[in-house]
């Protein structure tokens, strides 16, 4: 990627403002488009199906878990096998609905930080006019060993 800054003193950098910094980052990601467009299909956009796969799931579970808590309160006799089973169907719902969230949350907050490390990196060897690329880039956000 070509050098797209000036080296601008310290105390410029400082000043620039709100808006300032918004055209900074929308000169940068324009002089940069094919490299943040990989970024974006590789790292921020599996984000974002995560986070929406997530709301779609939740709220699945949840209407299930909604269901099996009225059919507990209308079971007319409680300690009988039938509200037994439906209690044990009950926490066993909860507890698909709190491990779901929970590896939801590692996914979001693992594909937040490698797409954020991705972002910085990018912006910091434009910052130093260094050349950078996708693969360069890749080869920064950490692997997942299996």
């Amino acid at each position: 990627m070509e050098k797209i800054m000036d080296m601008r003193e310290e105390e410029e950098m400082k000043s620039l403002g709100l808006f300032g910094i918004c055209t900074e980052a929308y000169k940068i990601i324009l002089s940069g488009r094919k490299i943040f467009t990989q970024i974006t299909l590789a790292l921020i956009l599996p984000l974002s199906v995560i986070f929406l796969a997530h709301v779609q799931v939740s709220e699945l579970l949840m209407s299930r878990i909604i269901k099996d808590y009225q059919a507990v309160i209308e079971q007319p006799q409680a300690g009988t096998r039938g509200y037994e089973k439906l209690y044990t169907h009950l926490i066993s719902e909860w507890t698909t609905f709190w491990l779901f969230k929970l590896s939801y949350t590692i996914f979001f907050l693992i594909f937040s930080l490698l797409s954020t490390l991705a972002v910085v990196y990018t912006i910091a060897c434009v910052y130093t006019a260094r050349k950078v690329t996708f693969k360069m880039v890749m080869s920064v956000v950490p692997k997942q060993h299996s």
